[in-house]
Order: structure tokens, then C-alpha cells, then sequence
């Protein structure tokens, strides 16, 4: 692969997890939304649970942007 090729697609990963990052409330939101056929009482259906899992789904974006980085500017 490019290093050009590296390059934007680690910074757009990066990009898109800050993004995620920022929208977190709303995804939380959407989420105990859309598990509401789950019974009541159930700690999925909860919004902090919802919040933490769209900080986690956004620390996987940009994590994986940065190992496309790392990959860029790694000794060769």
C-alpha cells in the first residue's frame, strides 16, 4: 500500500472517531431507543450503558487510525 494511501485513511479514521466521540449523547440516545423491546430492567436498555459503548465504538475507530499511522511511520 501507498503511504499517501496510510496517510488518509488513518486520518480519516481518526477523524470519523472524534466525530463519534462528539455525537456519543446522540447515539446513546438512539440506542436505548432501539433496544426498547427489551424487557424492563434490562442494563443494556439503559443510557448509561449506551453512552459507554459509543465511547467505546469511537475509541475502536480512532485506535485503528492510529495503527494505520503507526504502520505509515514505522522504521523501515
Amino acid at each position: 500500500m501507498g503511504d499517501s494511501f496510510l496517510a488518509i485513511v488513518g486520518a480519516f479514521l481518526i477523524l470519523s472517531g472524534s466525530v463519534l466521540y462528539l455525537i456519543r449523547n446522540v447515539m446513546a440516545r438512539f440506542g436505548v431507543d432501539g433496544w426498547a423491546w427489551l424487557p424492563e430492567g434490562n442494563q443494556f436498555k439503559t443510557y448509561e450503558h449506551q453512552l459507554a459503548w459509543s465511547k467505546v465504538a469511537a475509541g475502536i475507530v480512532a485506535t485503528t487510525g492510529l495503527v494505520f499511522l503507526g504502520v505509515l511511520l514505522r522504521p523501515r
